[in-house]
């Protein structure tokens, strides 16, 4: 089995969840892979509707080594980092990061993504399990 190919179906399966989440939450005007002009990011959504949400995901399933969502440091290290970056031009955009799976309580991960948003670097987490 190839690493990367299941890890590639897992992280667009987890996109399909959150494009429904999205559209249950009433956005109708959703663009996909959004590049964020100057910043050299990419926001995997742009949502609109009376609030505009640019959307970071970070998912997939959980499997053989693999930990998923925000249980994995990189993928909240690589939002942060995003999140700062975009912010430094787009100020008041609104960051969502959308992980399949919760930090562990008191890790490295739940330590930054709350630091994160206290300083509003993101938004706004939400969690959609896989």
């Amino acid at each position: 089995m190839n690493f990367q190919s299941e890890s590639k179906k897992s992280g667009d399966a987890f996109e399909d969840l959150v494009f429904l989440d999205l559209q249950q939450r009433g956005f109708e005007n959703i663009d996909k892979n959004v590049y964020m002009v100057g910043t050299g990011c990419e926001v995997d959504f742009v949502a609109k509707g009376e609030q505009c949400e640019y959307v970071e995901c970070k998912g997939g399933v959980e499997g053989d080594k693999k930990r998923p969502g925000a249980k994995r440091t990189d993928n909240v290290k690589k939002a942060i980092a995003n999140g700062a970056i975009m912010k430094t031009i787009y100020e008041t955009m609104y960051y969502v990061v959308y992980f399949s799976d919760t930090p562990y309580p008191g890790s490295y991960s739940d330590q930054m993504l709350n630091l994160a948003l206290k300083h509003k670097i993101i938004d706004e987490v939400r969690y959609l399990k896989v």
